[in-house]
C-alpha cells in the first residue's frame, strides 16, 4: 500500500501540517504510526496516510504528480463518435455533407485525366482554396473524405468536432440522479433546495469527493436537456396537469354532426357580486346551460343559486320547448346531472344499493341518450370554453367582478366587497344574462371548427334537419320526477323531501296493491297527486297527498278524517258483496259428504285364513277332529308358509 507523509499530505492539500495533525487527532483523517522513531514533536511519533484513504480528487491529483514526476504522458480518453443518420442531421450539417460530396466528386475527376496525379492534387488545393475562402483544404485532407465517405457514407463528410460522448459533465450523473430524486416531486421543492438537500445527502453517505456541486444555472440547463417536460409536469403537479397541459388534444369534425345531435350541459359560476335582496352580504350565483355541440349555441339556461337536478331539468325544459328535443345529452359526473331519475346514475351505478329493477328516467322518457365525459376531463366538453367567454364578455362588465382567482380580485372589492348595496340585484342581473346570451353569444361570429366565421345562431339554423317536439301535456308528463322503488304499507307511499316525509294514498292503491313493490312520478311544483307504476313500469292509479292530525285538530278536521275512513270500508264491504257470495251451511255440508261417502263404499276385508280364537281347550279339540285329524292340533305356521310358497309361484 503507498503512503504519504504528513508535510507530503499538507503539500498536496494546500494546507499546514499543524492543520493535517489535528485533523488526525479528531479522527477526521485516517492515518497510521510510523514503526520507526524520529526525533520530534509528540515524543518522537510519526504518521503515514494511505493514499486509498484520501479524497477522490487529491489522489487523482497524486496521481497527476507522479506522472509527470515519471515522465508518463497523460492517457487520453478515446473519443466515441456520435452514429447519426441523414435524418437526424441538421439543415446545416445536411447542407456541409452535400457541399463535401460534390467536392470529392470534382476532385475525382480533376486527377482523373491526363498528367501528374500529385501536381493536379495539388493544383485542386488551391482551387478549392479561392472558391471556398473560409474552409482549409490540403491534399490530407481530400483523402481523408474521400476514405470517410467510402467506409461510413454522407454522415461522416460533417465537422463531428465535440459530438463525442466523453465530454466532462458539470453534474456528475450520481448527483443529478439524487438531484432528481428530489425535484421531481409532487412537493415542487426549488431547484436550490433540491441542490442543498442533495449536498446534506452527499455529507451523509461520505462521498464529499462529489462536491462542490455545479452552479444553479448548471442543474436548471441540465433539467430542461435531460428531464422530458411532460415528466416534469406530471412529477410535480399530477396526472390531470399534465393531461391537461402536455397531452395534446384530440380533434374532432363537426361536419358530420347536426343541430339537436348532441347537447352538452354543465354548471358555471358567475364570477359577479350579486345582491338577491335578502341578505347584507353579496352572493354569487351560477349558471346552469345547455349548449348545442354542431352550432355552439346556447339552447338552455337558467340562474340558480345552487347547482341542482331542478335547475338542469328547468334548463332543460326551457331548451326543449324553444328548440325540441335533441338525441344526445352529454355532461359531466356531476350529482346534479347524475341523479337515479334524470339521467341515470353513470359510474355510481355500481355502488348504488338496490333491487336491481332500472327505474325509467327523465331522459329514458324523452327518447335521449346519456353520455357522461371522463371524471376530471373538462377537455371533453366545449362548454368549458364557452364559459370563458362568459366570463371576459360579461362578467367582466359588472362593478361586482371578482375575478376568477384571489390574484384576479380587483382591489375596489375591499371597500365595495362587503355590502350588498353595492352591487346589481338578482333579477336584474338574471334578465342581463339572458340579455347577454340570446344577444351577443348567440350571435357572435365564431372561428371554431365547422363555424366558418358564421354565428350560432346561423349555424343552427343551417344545421337543423331534424327537430323532435313534444306538446306541453306529453312534455309534462315526461319530465314528471321519479321516488324510488318501495313497498306499499297501510300509510301509503312517501316521499322524502327537505327532511320531511309526504305521504300518499288512494283506495284503489291501499285496497289492491299493499305490500307490494311500487314507484311513483311526480311535479315538484304539483304534489297533490302522483302517478304510481309498478315494477313493470305499468300505471297502476294515482295517489294524493295525505297528512298526519295533531293532536290539537279541530273538530272538523277529525271528521274528515273518519270521514275517509268509512269510504274505505264502505268500499271494502262494497267489493265483498260483489265478489263473495253467500255460503251455505256447514254442518249440512259435512253430513251430505258423510252419507255420500258411506254409500259409495266398495271396499270390504277377504282374508285368505280365517283363525278362530278361543280360551276353551276342549272347544279346540273339537275344531280338530272336525278337521279330520285326530287328536292332533292344526299347525298354523306350516300352513302360512305353505301360503306364502304358492303365492310366489
Amino acid at each position: 500500500m503507498e503512503y504519504l507523509s504528513v508535510p507530503e499530505y499538507a503539500k498536496l492539500r494546500g494546507c499546514s501540517e499543524r492543520y493535517v495533525r489535528q485533523m488526525i487527532f479528531q479522527s477526521k483523517l485516517h492515518a497510521v504510526e510510523d514503526t520507526v522513531l524520529k526525533r520530534g514533536g509528540c515524543g518522537g511519533v510519526t504518521y503515514k496516510i494511505p493514499v486509498a484513504a484520501i479524497e477522490p480528487k487529491l489522489v487523482r491529483k497524486y496521481q497527476r504528480q507522479q506522472r509527470k514526476k515519471n515522465g508518463i504522458p497523460e492517457p487520453k480518453p478515446e473519443k466515441k463518435l456520435i452514429e447519426i443518420s441523414i435524418e437526424e442531421m441538421t439543415a446545416a450539417e445536411r447542407q456541409e455533407a452535400a457541399r463535401w460530396k460534390s467536392i470529392l466528386t470534382e476532385w475525382q475527376a480533376y486527377r482523373g485525366k491526363w498528367g501528374d496525379k500529385k501536381a493536379r492534387d495539388n493544383e485542386f488545393v488551391e482551387y478549392l482554396s479561392q472558391k471556398y475562402p473560409e474552409m482549409k483544404f490540403s491534399v490530407r485532407i481530400l483523402q481523408r473524405q474521400a476514405q470517410a465517405l467510402k467506409e461510413q457514407g454522407e454522415a461522416a463528410l460533417i465537422d463531428r468536432r465535440g459530438k463525442h460522448g466523453n465530454h466532462k459533465k458539470a453534474i456528475p450523473d450520481e448527483v443529478f440522479d439524487v438531484f432528481t430524486g428530489y425535484y421531481l416531486d409532487e412537493s415542487r421543492k426549488s431547484v436550490q433546495k433540491c441542490m442543498s438537500m442533495t449536498e446534506t445527502w452527499l455529507k451523509h453517505e461520505g462521498k464529499e469527493g462529489l462536491l462542490p456541486l455545479a452552479s444553479h444555472q448548471s442543474f436548471t440547463r441540465e433539467i430542461l436537456r435531460s428531464i422530458p417536460p411532460a415528466a416534469v409536469v406530471f412529477c410535480r403537479e399530477g396526472k390531470k396537469a399534465c393531461t391537461d397541459k402536455m397531452l395534446p388534444y384530440i380533434r374532432r369534425t363537426y361536419e358530420d354532426l347536426y343541430s339537436n345531435d348532441i347537447w352538452v350541459c354543465d354548471n358555471h359560476t358567475f364570477d359577479v357580486f350579486v345582491n338577491d335582496g335578502e341578505h347584507e352580504k353579496p352572493i354569487r350565483v351560477y349558471l346552469t346551460a345547455f349548449q348545442d355541440v354542431r352550432s355552439r349555441k346556447f339552447v338552455g339556461w337558467y340562474v340558480t343559486l345552487t347547482p341542482s337536478s331542478s335547475a338542469t331539468l328547468t334548463a332543460l325544459r326551457r331548451g326543449i320547448e324553444e328548440y325540441g328535443i335533441p338525441k344526445r345529452i352529454l355532461s359531466d359526473n356531476g350529482r346534479e346531472f347524475l341523479t337515479f331519475d334524470i339521467g341515470g346514475r353513470g359510474f355510481r351505478k355500481a355502488r348504488a344499493a338496490g333491487d336491481g329493477h332500472e327505474i325509467p328516467t327523465i331522459l329514458d322518457n324523452l327518447g335521449i341518450e346519456f353520455r357522461t365525459a371522463m371524471v376530471r376531463n373538462a377537455r371533453a366538453k366545449i362548454i368549458e370554453r364557452a364559459f370563458l367567454d362568459v366570463k371576459n364578455e360579461f362578467s367582466k362588465m359588472f362593478d361586482g367582478y371578482t375575478g376568477g382567482t384571489i390574484a384576479e380580485r380587483p382591489e375596489r372589492l375591499k371597500k365595495t366587497g362587503k355590502d350588498a348595496g353595492n352591487f346589481t340585484l338578482l333579477p336584474e342581473f338574471v334578465e342581463y344574462v339572458d340579455k347577454y346570451i340570446r344577444g351577443i353569444f348567440n350571435k357572435h361570429k365564431h372561428g371554431g371548427v365547422g363555424m366558418n366565421g358564421r354565428t350560432p345562431d346561423a349555424v343552427y339554423a343551417a344545421c337543423l334537419t331534424e327537430q323532435r317536439v313534444a306538446t306541453p301535456e306529453q312534455l309534462n308528463l315526461m319530465m314528471l320526477r321519479n321516488a324510488r322503488m318501495q313497498k306499499v304499507t297501510r300509510d301509503g307511499i312517501h316521499l322524502d323531501m327537505y327532511g320531511q316525509k309526504l305521504y300518499f294514498n288512494s283506495h284503489e292503491l291501499n285496497f289492491y296493491h299493499i305490500g307490494q313493490k311500487v314507484y311513483f312520478r311526480y311535479d315538484p311544483d304539483h304534489l297533490e297527486e302522483v302517478r304510481v307504476y309498478d315494477e313493470k313500469d305499468s300505471f297502476i292509479c294515482t295517489a294524493q297527498q295525505t297528512s298526519a292530525l295533531g293532536y290539537f285538530a279541530d273538530k272538523e278536521e277529525v271528521q274528515k278524517a273518519v270521514q275517509e275512513n268509512r269510504k274505505y270500508m264502505k268500499a271494502v264491504k262494497t267489493w265483498k258483496e260483489q265478489h263473495v257470495k253467500q255460503a251455505h251451511n256447514e254442518l249440512e255440508l259435512m253430513i251430505w259428504q258423510a252419507e255420500q261417502n258411506m254409500e259409495s263404499d266398495t271396499v270390504r276385508p277377504n282374508p285368505k285364513i280365517v283363525r278362530i280364537v278361543t280360551a276353551d281347550e276342549e272347544t279346540e279339540r273339537s275344531l280338530a277332529r272336525a278337521a279330520g285329524e285326530a287328536g292332533d292340533t292344526i299347525d298354523y305356521t306350516s300352513a302360512l308358509e305353505r301360503l306364502r310358497a304358492a303365492r310366489e309361484e
